[in-house]
């Protein structure tokens, strides 16, 4: 189980991280940008605890605000996985020479995390979370 906040925080951070790759889209580095913001988010996606984002907030931002609700990880962890492949695939596609494409994938990614750090109402989870219940024995 983890803090509520803890995972809002890392998605929101995330999500900004992605906006910034966006708004300078024009550069040259934002699509490498973009690579380094899914190796942050794959690696939480493997285990919380790798997760830059995760730990500033246990130790920087959680002292300064009371306990919040717990949740289970699991389906947002497949969300983050799930959501780092298509943040790099869409730096793959800039990289490759397709931008638009590649950057619609981005923002896909970014629209994705915004939803379900502010609203809990990521589409992409909720999908997740359906396929997996369908795969569990005894569901």
């Amino acid at each position: 189980m983890t803090d509520r906040g803890e995972r809002r925080f890392h998605q929101l951070v995330i999500a900004g991280a992605f906006c910034l790759a966006l708004m300078i889209a024009w550069a040259l580095a934002a699509p490498w940008l973009v690579t380094l913001i899914v190796l942050a988010l794959a690696a939480g996606s493997i285990s919380p605890g790798w997760s830059l984002t995760r730990r500033f907030h246990r130790y920087f931002v959680a002292p300064l605000y009371p306990d919040g609700p717990s949740e289970d990880p699991t389906s947002y962890l497949r969300a983050d996985a799930l959501l780092s492949v298509i943040a790099f695939a869409g730096a793959v596609f800039v990289i490759a020479g397709v931008p638009p494409l590649g950057w619609a994938l981005v923002g896909l990614a970014t629209l994705n995390l915004l939803m379900d750090g502010l609203a809990d109402a990521a589409p992409l989870r909720r999908l997740l979370d359906r396929a997996f219940q369908r795969t569990q024995p005894g569901k």
